[in-house]
């Protein structure tokens, strides 16, 4: 098996991890899972028979409940965005549990994931709680348990799993951009 790259990173836990970057088309799967509602839009019937559908752009004010055509398509837009909003809520868990399980790997640690001690004490936190049994959903609850114990660390992981990497085209388009802004300046 090849070596993993990454960057590797101690953590206050006592465990070093090894963090590789997310994999460019990941939202893919998120997007797969959990896709977002279209908006609503509203049909116009044209004199030639034909209906096209254009997008709803929902007044300021309620529309009146009498208008019912009109107040029933501002109430499927209105709920169109409040499942919305509940679903960018569940994708950004996704997001977040999508990092943790593909690019954070374990070194070395304190506590051996195999462990029946840290599965317990999590159980002894909640009520109805079991840790899982499938060994990703296992491994998220270890990491986000007994791994990364400080926002902070969770926001080094975060940055270099999304660090972009620097390559010659992108060097030389900064440059030209740059170029190009100073021209502007010294026209004007």
């Amino acid at each position: 098996m090849a070596e993993q790259k990454g960057i590797k990173m101690v953590m206050s836990s006592g465990f070093t991890i090894l963090v590789k970057p997310l994999p460019p088309y990941y939202l893919d799967f998120i997007d797969e899972q959990i896709p977002l509602q279209e908006l609503p839009k509203r049909k116009l019937h044209l004199a030639s028979g034909d209906v096209i559908e254009i997008e709803y752009l929902p007044p300021e004010a309620v529309p009146d409940s009498e208008n019912v055509e009109e107040y029933e398509l501002y109430l499927e837009y209105k709920a169109t965005i409040d499942k919305n909003l509940e679903l960018d809520k569940k994708r950004e868990r996704a997001r977040s549990d999508f990092l943790l399980s593909n690019c954070v790997y374990i070194e070395s640690g304190p506590i051996d994931f195999n462990s029946q001690d840290w599965v317990t004490r999590l159980e002894a936190s909640f009520q109805n709680y079991s840790v899982p049994q499938h060994p990703g959903k296992r491994l998220l609850a270890f990491l986000k348990s007994n791994v990364i114990l400080h926002t902070e660390e969770r926001s080094a992981i975060v940055e270099t799993a999304c660090f972009q990497e620097v390559n010659l085209q992108g060097i030389i388009d900064a440059l030209c951009g740059f170029q190009l802004e100073m021209e502007r300046k010294e026209a004007s």
